[in-house]
């Protein structure tokens, strides 16, 4: 609701703006609005791409979500943790560790071979490391098999996934936005001097475009 009303005021806005400024902000807030108004048929496309990179987004969000709660469904069977709010770390250990105790690949048993690292001939500051990170009974997980583990870990690398295509979605949707918002500006008067080149910086690619209002 909150982005509705934001984008009714910037089009409000944008209606008193002179009309080459307009079209590049209109297209640039929805793209291809400025090359639908103009009769242009591209127009359709960026706003079709728009409307299907949106859906993709919500797509793989939701996607994401679901394999987070279906793998943390699974470690409550399968791992025996009681329910409740995990902070990402615990999820990446609950995948890495058979346990949380200080059994053999246990998850405070590695955290114990670290204290000795660290402090070898030191037993309070190893007792000291040990009690800063190591985990209490509230954190309990035993994974019943290997397996189980292994599966709670696709699941987890599912949700990752998901999560990853989705961000990446929003560059392109950002990018769908930046180029049609240039379209609009570079063809709308092409009395106006208009330059765009590409350079290199130290290896780096860059775009540079020039335009007089």
């Amino acid at each position: 609701m909150k982005r509705i009303v934001v984008l009714l005021a910037l089009l409000i806005c944008l209606s008193s703006l002179p009309a080459q400024k307009k079209d590049f902000l209109l297209s640039l807030v929805v793209p291809g609005s400025s090359q639908i108004a103009q009769g242009k048929t591209k127009g359709y496309a960026m706003l079709v791409s728009e409307a299907a990179l949106l859906g993709t987004i919500y797509y793989m969000k939701s996607e994401s979500s679901l394999k987070t709660e279906e793998a943390y469904l699974y470690a409550i069977k399968h791992a025996n943790i009681l329910p409740g709010n995990y902070d990402e770390g615990f999820l990446r250990n609950l995948g890495k560790y058979m346990g949380s105790g200080f059994e053999a690949m246990g998850y405070n048993s590695a955290i114990r071979s670290q204290a000795i690292a660290m402090y070898p001939n030191d037993p309070v500051a190893q007792q000291a490391y040990i009690d800063q990170h190591a985990y209490g009974e509230e954190n309990y997980w035993k994974w019943d098999s290997a397996e189980d583990k292994s599966h709670y870990n696709s699941l987890r690398n599912k949700s990752l996934d998901f999560r990853s295509i989705g961000n990446m979605t929003i560059g392109v949707v950002m990018l769908n936005h930046i180029i049609s918002g240039l379209d609009a500006l570079i063809s709308g008067n092409k009395a106006r001097r208009t330059d765009l080149d590409v350079t290199l910086l130290r290896g780096t690619p860059l775009v540079r475009l020039s335009y007089e209002f």
